[in-house]
């Protein structure tokens, strides 16, 4: 039953990270584009960003407990906003597709009817250019894949954006970049080689988000490998 209760939640929170679309209403569609941050029903914090190409990624947890990973694409249609998504759940490795839809209020809130209710705020600082200096510098973090924890430590992240990741048996090499949009999101490159990685010896691409409005600074990154199967989220912390 909780598993079952989790992937409700995922699958409503999909239905959240949708991208403006076209349609045949002279009334402009919604924008749901940006970071947005909120609670499920069922107790879940969900993060998520919207980016401009329709791409949206997204994490959902419980206090300290990483417990999924999102990635969808989708339309918005006036203030109605729908996406078909995939949840990568983390306690039982396994991924699902999942579908719903609800009204947005762009730039200000995301709300969702059905099996559980996920009410987004809009956080104004995805709107701040990211920059490289922004992540650059030395970071704590935490992580894990569908099957792995990743072992708490720090990565150094140079002027142009480049870290490498040492695990038991697992050596990554990475890269943090703005993305070219004007928004503060970071497009997160790794490659990884070992036997001992979180999701094999893999390429993963993905995004990451800077939050600058508390001290130490924030950036909380998912990666998904080519066949979008498996990925890896890395929360980090300034030091």
């Amino acid at each position: 039953m909780i598993n079952k209760i989790k992937l409700i939640t995922a699958t409503a929170f999909l239905s959240l990270l949708t991208a403006c679309g076209g349609g045949g209403s002279s009334t402009p569609s919604a924008d749901p584009q940006g970071y947005w941050i909120g609670k499920a029903s069922t107790g879940y914090t969900v993060n998520a960003a919207i980016l401009e190409n329709g791409e949206a990624w997204g994490i959902y947890t419980s206090g300290s407990t990483i417990y999924g990973a999102l990635y969808g694409m989708a339309s918005a249609n006036g203030n109605t906003v729908s996406i078909l998504g995939t949840d990568f759940n983390f306690l039982t490795n396994s991924t699902s597709q999942g579908s719903l839809s609800g009204p947005i209020v762009a730039k200000s809130s995301l709300s969702l009817s059905g099996t559980a209710s996920v009410p987004l705020a809009y956080q104004a600082y995805y709107d701040t250019p990211a920059t490289a200096a922004g992540v650059t510098g030395t970071w704590s973090f935490t992580g894990r894949s569908g099957s792995y924890t990743l072992t708490p430590g720090t990565i150094t992240v140079d002027s142009a954006g480049r870290f490498t990741l040492n695990q038991t048996n697992c050596v990554t090499n990475g890269s943090i970049v703005p993305r070219p949009s004007g928004k503060n999101v970071y497009n997160v490159t790794l490659n990884a080689v070992g036997n001992g990685c979180a999701v094999g010896q893999s390429s993963m691409s993905g995004v990451a988000l800077l939050d600058t409005t508390v001290n130490p600074n924030k950036f909380l990154s998912l990666a998904i490998n080519s066949n979008k199967n498996d990925g890896v989220i890395v929360i980090g912390t300034k030091r």
